[in-house]
């Protein structure tokens, strides 16, 4: 599962930035400046964030999605869905029906610093924070759909009002779901969740993974699906396509709990960063004395 992110503005502008577009990274600033004001250090899948992203109609530009796509055929308001569609199965993306479509037609890319994900142990349930060993920003392959009417961003949003007007403008609007694939071995370690049958991360493209994933599936689906003896629609991606994306190098630290609803540190979080009564960076490392190697039960209660 991915749920919970961190996407940074210097993340979410670096696709433009490595390819030396100095001037629509500019603009690409301004707009989420203008849409998704607040600090992205924890992105919380459930608050159906905006965020942006680099889509197969706009490779090099920004177009801004909210997270948790709305399937084309869903006449509804959006607070009326009943199903998560924060992630997509890669296995299972193409059959799905609030998927398919998406993913054959609209995906898209979210560049973040990296992602959070919860580790159960005998002593409880531990956040970590996930990102690339090498430092550089993560490309999460995504699915997308249009949409027609412009999100209200977080801090303006009431209640479950999550739409204030057609869209007008030159920006293109998408809601989106960020693909999975089977966990990689440092994932399967961290992702253990007793109720799953599988450990699972998100599909993380390299440089050349990213050009045939903002291709349309047509021109290049020996690249990375799977197809069907019958000629229907792709089966899925192939293992030669995501095994790459489970060899990047990975790297991983406990983290703060991510539930808390101040940004303010307190106690032991203030003592552990060294500082007070200031808004902290939730992918910093925290350390949980438990989870030491020389810990033991009469010493935690010392």
């Amino acid at each position: 599962m991915c749920y919970d992110i961190k996407a940074s503005l210097e993340a979410q502008k670096s696709r433009a930035e490595r390819s030396g577009n100095l001037n629509a990274a500019g603009e690409i600033e301004a707009l989420l400046r203008k849409h998704s004001p607040i600090e992205r250090g924890h992105v919380n899948g459930f608050e159906h964030p905006i965020l942006g992203l680099y889509t197969s109609q706009q490779p090099d530009e920004m177009s801004l999605g909210r997270w948790g796509l709305i399937p084309h055929w869903f006449q509804a308001a959006p607070q009326d869905l009943k199903f998560n569609t924060l992630n997509a199965r890669s296995e299972s993306m193409f059959d799905k029906a609030a998927f398919a479509q998406a993913a054959e037609k609209h995906r898209g890319i979210l560049m973040v610093d990296g992602f959070y994900e919860h580790q159960h142990r005998s002593t409880g349930i531990y956040p970590y924070f996930i990102y690339r060993k090498d430092q550089k920003p993560m490309a999460l392959a995504c699915i997308c759909e249009p949409l027609t009417s412009r999100p209200q961003p977080l801090h303006e949003r009431k209640s479950d009002q999550f739409f204030d007007s057609d869209i007008d403008s030159d920006i293109r609007w998408f809601s989106f779901s960020i693909v999975t694939i089977k966990a990689n071995d440092l994932m399967s370690e961290i992702h253990n969740n007793p109720k799953l049958k599988q450990g699972r991360m998100p599909l993380i493209l390299t440089p050349e993974m990213e050009e045939h994933w903002l291709e349309p599936v047509a021109k290049n689906s020996e690249a990375f699906t799977l197809s069907r003896f019958d000629g229907g629609p792709p089966q899925g991606l192939s293992e030669q396509f995501t095994q790459q994306s489970q060899e990047i190098e990975l790297e991983a630290h406990t983290v703060a709990s991510l539930r808390k609803k101040t940004a303010k540190i307190s106690g032991n979080r203030a003592l552990q960063h060294g500082t007070s009564n200031k808004i902290y960076d939730a992918s910093a490392p925290f350390e949980y004395p438990e989870l030491r190697k020389d810990w033991d039960l009469f010493s935690g209660l010392s």
